[in-house]
């Protein structure tokens, strides 16, 4: 199917949770997924997908020649079906824009999807970790600030014709129907990328990734993140109704 990138303008948009959250739910369809981790220095996949005292080989170390690729890659035991490759440690041993296309080319072959989780921003990481990509996904929170960054990378992928689409994250229902916070059109407007999906505000989230446990399978976000799967995958899938993203 493919490699996708999951990017942000800005740190703190919840880029990592979309990706192991869109991970599991692909698996869940019976997909087999690697997650990239290219957040060299913030490496966080393997402690959300309950890898991380597992972890002996990174990203870097296949690169550097000290093991085969199959080696660096982390069976999740929260999520059937879904691998990890760790990011480094350090800045320093962050791989180049050709050898991640490399990389992601050689694997494609083994795997359904691959997602590639990127740096926020659009420094050498960036650069290195869209390199290999074949579509993109941006995050961003239901903030202008945040918005506007978002903008500024989808402007950078479309330079790259890499195709693009946008999934508001953290989004908090209630606050948007009281007009307290931009609502979904206001953020679209904004950043100028074709809607994917929406992901609610949800302490589930935080609670499963900080401890590495699967997310409880009646949770918003859960369901949300399976709706964005699905799409992916090129069903045809309605957004909800704002409204029913609320809890009473």
């Amino acid at each position: 199917m493919g490699t996708t990138v999951v990017t942000s303008g800005k740190g703190g948009a919840g880029k990592s949770t979309v990706t192991a959250g869109i991970g599991c739910a692909l698996a869940r369809r019976g997909q087999r997924v690697l997650l990239v981790d290219g957040d060299a220095g913030l490496r966080s996949l393997d402690l959300m997908l309950g890898v991380g005292d597992k972890a002996v080989f990174d990203l870097s170390d296949v690169f550097a020649g000290n093991c085969e690729p199959i080696r660096a890659m982390y069976p999740s035991p929260i999520c059937e079906g879904v691998w990890v490759m760790p990011a480094p440690i350090d800045l320093a041993k962050l791989c180049t824009p050709e050898q991640m296309q490399g990389l992601t080319k050689g694997l494609s072959h083994y795997f359904d999807q691959i997602l590639v989780d990127c740096p926020a921003g659009v420094g050498e990481g960036f650069v290195t970790a869209v390199a290999g990509a074949d579509r993109a996904i941006v995050v961003t929170t239901p903030d202008m600030v945040c918005a506007r960054d978002a903008q500024i990378v989808a402007d950078l992928l479309t330079q790259r014709r890499l195709p693009a689409h946008l999934v508001i994250n953290r989004l908090r229902p209630r606050l948007i129907c009281q007009g307290k916070l931009p609502d979904v059109d206001e953020i679209m407007d904004t950043a100028g990328v074709r809607l994917l999906g929406l992901v609610p505000e949800d302490e589930q989230v935080a609670v499963s990734c900080a401890y590495g446990k699967p997310l409880p399978e009646d949770s918003a976000a859960t369901v949300c993140f399976d709706n964005i799967a699905r799409r992916l995958m090129g069903e045809d899938v309605s957004l909800a109704p704002l409204e029913k993203l609320v809890k009473a």
